[in-house]
């Protein structure tokens, strides 16, 4: 069976497009991003996973010296009990069911604020994490995916926070795209027809994957 792929260029997200558009206010001063939209028609993990699937093969066949990384955050405010404490992220994650298989490491921050506490963590993935990333992406709003040079950590990253929306998260697309990395955003909501992925970084690594 066709896995109809549609892949998109967006040389400048800052300018109008019909993809996605970012707002340079949030950003630094000449910071420049392009991006590349890979959807497909069809609904929930039966349209997503052969994207990611794609997505997982382009960056390992054009930049096989980058990690892949999920990045996932508490999007709300947890209380600060004994049980949030012990559990953490990744214990509460398990508790839901939900787990990411067949990783290399793995890494979690803890903030606290007002008498409350958020968690963030990363994992490093491989290739045969696809499916379970694909479950957790439909369940967990406050995520993404990242491809980061091998010899680059998630630190920095870990320690900023994020909300999953593009919109608030400009320092953690920064400090990522700033160390060569991209940032990968699943797409689509409910009732939108097609379902995918936006890649985003500096228009010299995103041409390469498409070159």
């Amino acid at each position: 069976m066709t896995i109809d792929i549609r892949v998109a260029n967006v040389p400048d997200l800052f300018i109008g497009n019909e993809i996605m558009n970012l707002s340079r206010m949030h950003f630094s001063e000449g910071f420049t991003l392009a991006g590349i939209n890979c959807s497909i028609v069809g609904q929930g993990e039966e349209a997503l996973l052969p994207v990611f699937r794609f997505i997982y093969a382009v960056i390992g066949r054009k930049i096989p010296d980058y990690s892949l990384w999920l990045f996932i955050g508490n999007s709300a405010w947890q209380p600060d009990t004994r049980i949030v404490r012990y559990r953490k992220l990744w214990g509460a994650l398990a508790a839901r069911g939900i787990n990411v298989s067949h990783i290399f490491s793995k890494q979690e921050v803890m903030c606290e604020s007002n008498g409350k506490l958020k968690f963030f963590g990363a994992v490093q993935l491989s290739e045969l994490s696809v499916q379970s990333v694909v479950q957790l992406l439909l369940e967990e709003r406050c995520a993404y995916l990242a491809a980061l040079p091998s010899s680059i950590g998630p630190e920095d990253i870990l320690n900023l926070g994020w909300s999953g929306e593009l919109v608030e998260d400009s320092k953690v697309i920064e400090c990522l795209v700033k160390r060569n990395g991209l940032l990968i955003k699943r797409t689509g909501e409910f009732d939108d027809e097609e379902r995918g992925a936006i890649i985003i970084g500096i228009p010299e690594l995103v041409r390469s994957l498409i070159g």
